[in-house]
């Protein structure tokens, strides 16, 4: 029986297996955690358990990598269909999920957290497609915590709070003050609750710093007590190898001191005694011990203040870290519950709560609200202010443009791996912070006449 083309694709003779009733219904959801396998190609993920077959019942390959790059090329993405996710960036992977989806003939669309990991530029390209999407019939429903999202593509919000219902509004009506309220349940006044602080001693010193392959070269800066110093940059740009470097992720060379003292680089542990709190943007895969429970994960970074004579004083551990669960806001029926059964928000609170207790001299924070609410990303900041004011010298690299000029004293730009602009809050805007991170330099508009046109 010759095969149909159309928009379902390789629907063809494929796994006898039915899909989940989900899918048979017309629902799909990309979720905030992916659901990727990274040891098979981009067109395997696409099309995973509904692989194309032939009439003897094998892989149809060629159709199968033909219907993929169509996908693919529908969403803009250039990625070839044979390449394995794991040798995907962090950013990419998201799109190959949100390909999945869009292979089906699906009627209802469900993203929870989907722009989580991704750039600027492909969250907007992700929501045009969205739009798109909405306005050829497909009913979309958007969980999010980002506000420009709320306001771009749904028609009405409805606010969810401590698993109730509280409101359901019209936008973009409704402004986006009274949506914030409704969701933390107050007035939320100083969203960053930013003061100035007077800098104190040089705690970081970073001077030529670099990897190995290029991807960050030669970075040199200072950042003292007090001090919230931003990074910003595309991805690629460099600006994730500070983090890695500074926190013993990754090989590295140049000079890093901490309060004077010089760290050997490479080393996570020599970091963490050197008096450096890392957080990684990956939080599965460099941060957590999924296995476990919030219990081991909380007091992972601090557990030697609880031992004597290689024993643990489980006691006192627990008392610390139900403490720390209560500062830090997470939500979850145990203590004992493996961390894996937690939101990604939850997750991320954990790692943020037990890095802060630390009280390290110096925190390396990459990506640290992301898929966080907006609720708790204010109490966030408000513990970076807090570390800043008792001397912790602070590092936020962001993609998250309002985030850092919310937040820093100071932002350094990457551009193409190196640091190429550093500039004060004051004179720091996301035009110009925009304009660096793609250009590597800042081009002022051309000025313009009464009537809209060049002067």
């Amino acid at each position: 029986m010759p095969r149909t083309k159309g928009r379902s694709m390789s629907t063809g003779n494929r796994s006898r297996l039915p899909p989940p009733p989900m899918r048979l219904r017309g629902i799909v959801m990309i979720s905030q955690e992916l659901t990727l396998a990274t040891t098979l190609t981009v067109a395997e993920n696409v099309f995973l358990g509904r692989l194309p077959k032939t009439r003897l019942g094998t892989v149809d390959w060629a159709w199968l990598h033909r219907d993929a790059a169509a996908v693919l090329d529908r969403l803009g993405v250039h990625v070839p269909p044979g390449t394995l996710v794991s040798d995907l960036s962090v950013e990419m992977r998201p799109v190959v999920e949100i390909a999945r989806a869009l292979s089906t003939d699906a009627q209802v669309l469900i993203l929870d957290e989907a722009t989580s990991s991704l750039s600027g530029a492909a969250t907007r390209r992700l929501l045009d497609l969205v739009a798109r999407e909405r306005d050829a019939g497909i009913a979309v429903v958007m969980i999010t915590h980002r506000m420009p999202e709320i306001y771009a593509v749904p028609q009405v919000a409805t606010v969810l709070r401590d698993g109730c219902h509280v409101a359901t509004v019209p936008l973009p009506d409704t402004p986006e003050t009274e949506l914030v309220r409704l969701m933390v349940g107050r007035e939320i006044g100083d969203f960053y609750g930013k003061r100035q602080l007077p800098r104190g001693e040089i705690v970081l010193e970073v001077a030529g710093l670099h990897t190995p392959d290029g991807a960050l070269q030669a970075a040199s800066s200072t950042v003292a007590q007090g001090e919230i110093l931003g990074i910003a940059g595309l991805v690629g740009s460099g600006k994730a190898e500070v983090g890695l470097a500074l926190g013993g992720a990754i090989g590295a060379g140049g000079t890093v001191r901490v309060a004077g003292r010089p760290l050997a680089l490479g080393d996570p542990a020599r970091s963490i005694a050197a008096g450096i709190g890392f957080v990684p943007d990956d939080r599965k895969a460099s941060a957590l011990l999924l296995v476990r429970s919030v219990l081991e994960n909380f007091s992972l970074a601090w557990r030697g203040r609880f031992s004597r004579l290689g024993l643990l004083d489980t006691r006192r551990e627990r008392q610390a870290e139900n403490e720390a669960m209560k500062a830090y806001r997470v939500d979850t029926g145990s203590p004992l519950a493996a961390i894996s059964t937690l939101s990604g928000g939850n997750q991320q609170k954990v790692i943020l709560g037990r890095t802060f207790q630390r009280s390290p001299d110096v925190l390396v924070l990459s990506e640290p609200t992301r898929g966080i609410d907006v609720g708790a990303k204010s109490e966030i900041y408000r513990m970076m202010q807090s570390a800043a004011e008792k001397g912790a010298a602070v590092v936020v690299i962001s993609s998250d443009l309002p985030e850092l000029l919310g937040i820093a004293d100071t932002i350094a730009v990457f551009f193409e791996g190196r640091m190429t602009a550093i500039l004060d809050r004051a004179q720091a805007d996301e035009e110009t912070i925009a304009q660096i991170a793609v250009a590597g330099r800042h081009r002022p508009a051309p000025a313009l006449s009464a009537a809209g046109c060049q002067a």
